[in-house]
């Protein structure tokens, strides 16, 4: 049996690093690529968050908690989706368990590749007078401010001579951070496909 450890429970310097970040990132994406398109029935994750997300001595990603909403009678679904809203993974049009879709995924997966380039959580518990609540919300300020270095993990930008998978620039960081910016669109019609999505990543690492 693979040893794993929790992404979220990790927090090691080396899950802050560009390599490891984007590799985990084409694995997530891989692997809800197989969720939409790779099954007879088309499936929906649902409850996508870094807590959920298991990685291997290799950083490879393994999902947890797939399809559990579906073992929940109605009262108990409701309340893990609230459990979702208040730590700030849940797409803003997910109000019931029934609303769920591969685009409400694709949000969830925003915010997560949101909260490993920047090492911070998606919602901000105690807010100072005029902090920002959400993370998406952080991070489109800061651009608007120009504070740059905001959007990411000081450690993100150290490399290692062994960097051969997608070597590290800023250019390649903030295309990242765009592409993550985009799939945390309010609007469902806005977020791409998974297949989108994943032919974005690829295409980064080039």
């Amino acid at each position: 049996m693979v040893k794993q450890c929790s992404l979220w429970a990790d927090g090691s310097a080396e899950t802050r690093k560009w390599t490891i970040i984007y590799r985990i990132s084409i694995g997530i994406a891989k692997v809800l690529d197989h969720l939409h398109t790779g099954l007879q029935k088309p499936a929906i994750h649902w409850n996508l968050k870094l807590k959920n997300i298991l990685l291997d001595p290799n950083h490879q990603p393994y999902i947890s908690d797939y399809g559990l909403y579906l073992l929940l009678n109605p009262t108990a679904g409701q309340e893990m989706l609230e459990s979702s809203a208040a730590d700030g993974s849940k797409a803003p049009e997910l109000v019931k368990m029934k609303d769920a879709s591969e685009q409400t995924d694709i949000y969830s997966l925003g915010i997560t590749l949101l909260q490993l380039l920047s090492g911070k959580e998606p919602m901000n518990e105690n807010p100072n007078s005029g902090d920002d609540f959400h993370l998406p919300t952080f991070m489109r300020n800061a651009v608007l401010d120009r504070r740059i270095t905001d959007l990411y993990h000081p450690d993100v930008l150290v490399s290692n001579n062994s960097d051969s998978e997608s070597p590290v620039t800023e250019e390649r960081v903030l295309k990242f951070f765009q592409l993550a910016m985009s799939w945390c669109s309010p609007s469902p019609s806005l977020r791409p496909n998974i297949r989108q999505v994943l032919w974005k990543l690829e295409k980064i690492g080039r």
